[in-house]
């Protein structure tokens, strides 16, 4: 029908264009609400309104659950990667004893509000990875008594990747 394979890609392209861009029926509309709006959302635009809201969300009782030897953090899975927007970092409970060598938490920000964030904690060689989380995170109460045998706790490594006080080494090679 056509010679050119130019006029040939050139009228695919148009009948593409003419029946690929048919605007789509609307959605009846529902009388379902949402249980989570983006109006309850906290806009969190700074750092220390990050901190705040983690402090809100986590209160000291509630890590000191959460950290338990079986749930420390195995370095075989990986935390979060800042490769998004800006870094942003805080410390939460900062002039408060802890019993923690730190309480601490960093993330992104995209156009100047949080987008994700790791919150974690150290005491001595020991640290945990209490969540990694975003906006949304904070519409649900956070997890502070997960399984101990959660593959990114230490206490799921198997016996011949712990050491008799329970940190985590290296697997062994098998020949």
């Amino acid at each position: 029908m056509f010679r050119d394979r130019n006029m040939c890609q050139l009228m695919l392209n148009l009948a593409i264009l003419v029946w690929g861009c048919r605007p789509a029926s609307p959605e009846p509309p529902t009388n379902e609400t949402s249980a989570v709006t983006t109006g309850t959302q906290p806009k969190l635009t700074s750092p220390a309104e990050v901190t705040s809201a983690l402090e809100a969300r986590w209160s000291l009782d509630d890590i000191k659950t959460f950290c338990i030897p079986e749930r420390r953090h195995n370095p075989m899975y990986q935390n979060l990667v800042t490769d998004v927007g800006e870094t942003w970092k805080g410390t939460l409970y900062e002039n408060v004893p802890t019993g923690f060598d730190s309480i601490s938490w960093y993330g992104t920000a995209v156009d100047g509000h949080l987008h994700e964030y790791s919150l974690n904690v150290s005491r001595g060689n020991d640290s945990w990875l209490l969540e990694i989380g975003n906006v949304d995170s904070f519409a649900k109460p956070p997890n502070v008594s997960p399984a101990p045998s959660r593959p990114g706790f230490i206490g799921s490594a198997p016996p011949e990747n712990q050491t008799p006080d329970n940190a985590f080494v290296a697997p062994l090679k098998r020949e």
